[in-house]
């Protein structure tokens, strides 16, 4: 029996007691529904806010620090192939076979760049190139192009008597200038936040020097043109600076070549890329070569540049540039 079957009295308060119960449970429900409306209103003010945020522009120093971190990105840019924009000016037609030769093989090594190369015989003045008759000798320098655009540029002298006797030196320095070419593309602080000598220009040799061996069958190119050069004593500090005389890169070339006895040259190579300055460089040797530079000076002074050769370098075909 229900409730509201009893006496009619009993029926209207149970009834009474049954609608305030409805309503209330009506308002309730009613509340509910506007705290959780009210809650998924907050939650999309708070992710668009997130938002709104998160898309600002970085400060200028909080730029800078995340290019940092990011490594320096270089202004050559690299092709597959060999691309340079070439100024010959009465080259011999025997050494621009040779020439076109020898940037083949290293275009596949090294990667092809977009820059100038200026080539000219030792028997006639200097070019003007861009309006500024260059300097003689062969060497890599940064320039303004036309338009005024930065530019790389490439200089080979051709030296007569070694077109003549036809002497290795006439190959082995355009791979020597290439590779600082290559430097500059995985390490842009070289042209000004980077100068220590023995290790650009070592590192430049020591590259030649394999090129000869492994491209033109000429096996003893360190030894008899580099190392010969070699002075022990000056195995140190003094080699960081261009002032200091260091014939045909003797020393720089020992040097480069006593770092990289344990790990061969693909070490150095990894050296570069980790972009060295003239404030890192000194950590990242340690890291890479598991000595600090200062044991490594003192460590040379003690080694006969007879006992340096090319054997633990391993091969440039199977370097990973």
């Amino acid at each position: 029996m229900f409730p509201w079957d009893k006496s009619a009295g009993e029926y209207s308060r149970a009834n009474g007691f049954h609608v305030i119960l409805e309503k209330r449970k009506m308002i309730t429900m009613s509340m509910a529904c506007c705290l959780k409306y009210l809650l998924i209103t907050v939650s999309w003010w708070i992710l668009s806010l997130s938002s709104t945020q998160a898309a600002q522009p970085l400060p200028l120093h909080d730029k800078a620090q995340a290019e940092d971190s990011e490594g320096l990105s270089s202004p050559l840019k690299k092709y597959d192939n060999y691309c340079a924009k070439e100024h010959f000016y009465e080259v011999p037609k025997a050494w621009e076979i040779q020439f076109h030769r020898v940037v083949s093989n290293l275009s596949q090594l090294l990667g092809g760049y977009d820059i100038d190369i200026v080539a000219w015989p030792s028997w006639r003045e200097p070019p003007v190139v861009n309006g500024k008759r260059l300097e003689g000798g062969q060497y890599v320098s940064g320039g303004h192009g036309g338009g005024g655009k930065r530019r790389v540029m490439l200089v080979l002298e051709i030296v007569q008597d070694e077109l003549i006797q036809e002497h290795p030196h006439m190959r082995s320095v355009i791979a020597h200038e290439y590779f600082h070419v290559y430097q500059r593309y995985v390490n842009p602080s070289i042209e000004e936040a980077f100068s220590v000598k023995w290790l650009i220009e070592g590192s430049a040799a020591v590259f030649e020097s394999m090129y000869l061996r492994d491209f033109e069958q000429v096996d003893d190119y360190a030894e008899t043109a580099q190392l010969r050069h070699a002075v022990p004593d000056d195995f140190g500090a003094r080699m960081e600076s261009y002032g200091n005389r260091d014939v045909n890169y003797g020393t720089s070339t020992a040097m480069v070549l006593l770092a990289c006895r344990e790990g061969g040259f693909q070490r150095m190579l990894d050296f570069w890329k980790r972009q060295p300055n003239n404030t890192n460089w000194k950590q990242l040797f340690e890291e890479l070569f598991h000595v600090s530079v200062e044991q490594f000076y003192r460590k040379g002074q003690h080694v006969s540049p007879k006992t340096l050769d090319l054997s633990r370098m391993g091969s440039l075909h199977q370097m990973r540039f």
